[in-house]
């Protein structure tokens, strides 16, 4: 279990990530408190750990930023620096920064009972997230046509353990085709 120094040493990374992200990209924090429906005084909090944002809100960032967080979240912040102790302790920041529900999303990702491994799960992931954005839509609307049919028919495999956010695929599929209209890889 990580002490309180620890916790504060996490906070303080992750502060100086958001804020570096948003200087690099020249914005202010007025133009990411708009862009994000926040207020000015939030994105300030943000900025100096007195709260944080929830993982939506961090992907939004850096969206609104055009920046990858990924090369942010992976980036050394010293040379002598173990990468895989740096990945694991931005990876366990993102946890930390999930709600209860996507933790146990993960976890069912990652352990249930669904008969898939974790690493498959992950490498379909990875491949999904490669291919252009009319690719994923079509993916993502035969995924909920199947899922509905089979909720209908009680076909569904462990149909008791963790549902999907429905309402929150369909909005993905409708801004996802959104997207792939404009010719963009991206969407919040």
């Amino acid at each position: 279990m990580k002490d309180d120094y620890g916790r504060e040493q996490d906070a303080s990374r992750f502060t100086a990530l958001l804020c570096k992200a948003r200087n690099d990209a020249g914005k202010s924090q007025h133009y990411m408190a708009v862009g994000l429906g926040v207020s000015k005084k939030t994105i300030q909090n943000w900025e100096r750990g007195v709260t944080f944002p929830d993982i939506t809100q961090y992907t939004a960032w850096f969206k609104l930023l055009g920046l990858d967080p990924l090369h942010y979240l992976t980036v050394s912040d010293s040379a002598d620096s173990d990468e895989d102790r740096q990945l694991e302790e931005q990876l366990i920041m993102l946890i930390r920064r999930s709600s209860a529900f996507e933790k146990r999303e993960l976890l069912y990702l990652m352990a249930g009972k669904h008969g898939s491994s974790w690493y498959s799960l992950l490498q379909m992931f990875t491949t999904h997230c490669h291919t252009t954005m009319q690719s994923r839509v079509t993916a993502a609307r035969l995924i909920l046509e199947n899922y509905e049919m089979e909720a209908e028919t009680d076909e569904l495999v462990l149909p008791d353990e963790i549902t999907p956010d429905l309402t929150t695929l369909k909005r993905a599929i409708t801004q996802g085709k959104q997207a792939a209209q404009k010719k963009e890889n991206g969407y919040i």
